[in-house]
């Protein structure tokens, strides 16, 4: 079986990962370059979702794709959570309250995992939290710890699927694709510059730009860019041993040394580019948490376009137009997290084998 995906990020590198791992014949387009998009340019924390905040089979699908996060630190690399191709560790994570109505729902939380010895979930509250670093405000009251969260380069994952799959077989055609062609009502191929390469299945996992691409089989697909700018900071002292998060935002200390604090989520269309603006909410933010930040020095600022759905939930489905044609989209802030698990669940859809975790929730007919 002849495969194309059509995206060079970690929705279409673990796609050809899986499928060439049982041997199938896959060509990946992408019009830039592997992770230059999103995929590249994501914080790469790894956390389990909050019990109750989301909806239960987005819970499943994360808590699974985990799961696949620790076998690929094993698969990718051999060396356990210390691999050097994707950074995959496992790194704490502390979600900070400062209201006390916060910290009474995140105790309700905290008490809700009791017994339940597959997450290592505590309530720490102010002066435990100094413990841990001291430079956190004062006006954080506690926290919600996760001792079972990771942290990962999303760059070096996404580069070490593709690479895997390479290995397997798998080819790259560095165009971008105009149409995917449709004869009878199955698909036949894509179209680049180049001309037809022709396909039993195409998976169309381009992200924000799959509306555009999925527009020309007429399928309206209601996946929009989100906007999100990190700064990485020169920041003084020790490094964060965790990563905080608080809100929307979050500071960790990552592998090259720097300080990285976000993030923004902006509707800009599909305008990429960093702001002032921006620049100003996140360290605002973040000294507000770490006031020992205002030290800092900015290094860079990126932002990138997220792939975001109207319920923040990725589309996996097969069934939502021409025979043939999968589509694997929408990851939104947690695409890093979330993207193993849509990986191994698209090469599922690909072949029509049983996937290993239910994506059923995920179909696009939910929007109609």
């Amino acid at each position: 079986m002849k495969i194309s995906i059509i995206g060079g990020g970690i929705a279409g590198c673990s796609t050809a990962y899986y499928l060439t791992k049982d041997g199938h014949d896959v060509t990946l387009f992408e019009r830039d370059s592997l992770a230059s998009h999103a995929s590249g340019f994501a914080q790469g924390g790894i956390k389990p979702v909050i019990r109750g905040t989301r909806e239960i089979e987005y819970q499943n699908l994360s808590d699974y794709s985990i799961g696949l996060h620790r076998d690929l630190a094993k698969q990718l690399t051999g060396d356990g959570l210390n691999g050097k191709y994707t950074n995959f560790r496992l790194k704490p994570s502390v979600m900070l309250v400062k209201e006390e109505s916060e910290a009474a729902e995140m105790i309700r939380v905290y008490e809700s995992y009791g017994g339940d010895t597959e997450f290592d979930v505590r309530w720490l509250d102010c002066g435990e939290l100094s413990h841990i670093d001291a430079r956190i405000s004062n006006d954080v009251i506690g926290g919600l710890y996760f001792g079972t969260s990771y942290e990962v380069d999303p760059y070096k994952l996404t580069l070490s699927l593709w690479q895997a799959a390479e290995e397997n077989g798998a080819k790259m055609v560095n165009r971008g694709v105009t149409e995917i062609t449709v004869s009878g009502g199955r698909v036949t191929g894509v179209v680049t510059d180049d001309g037809l390469t022709e396909a039993d299945v195409v998976v169309s996992a381009a992200g924000p730009w799959s509306a555009e691409i999925l527009a020309g089989v007429g399928i309206e697909i209601p996946v929009y860019p989100l906007k999100g700018q990190i700064l990485r900071l020169d920041a003084p002292g020790p490094p964060m041993k965790m990563s905080l998060w608080w809100d929307t935002d979050y500071a960790t200390t990552k592998d090259d040394g720097l300080m990285w604090v976000g993030t923004t989520e902006e509707e800009t269309h599909f305008d990429d580019r960093t702001n002032d603006e921006a620049r100003d909410l996140i360290i605002g933010s973040a000294v507000a948490m770490l006031p020992y930040l205002v030290d800092a020095e900015l290094v860079q600022q990126t932002a990138c376009l997220r792939p975001m759905t109207p319920d923040k939930m990725p589309i996996i489905d097969a069934e939502a137009g021409p025979e043939g044609l999968v589509i694997s989209t929408g990851g939104g802030r947690q695409g890093i997290a979330l993207g193993p698990g849509m990986g191994i669940a698209t090469a599922a859809l690909v072949t029509g084998a049983e996937s290993p975790v239910d994506v059923s929730g995920f179909t696009l007919g939910r929007f109609a």
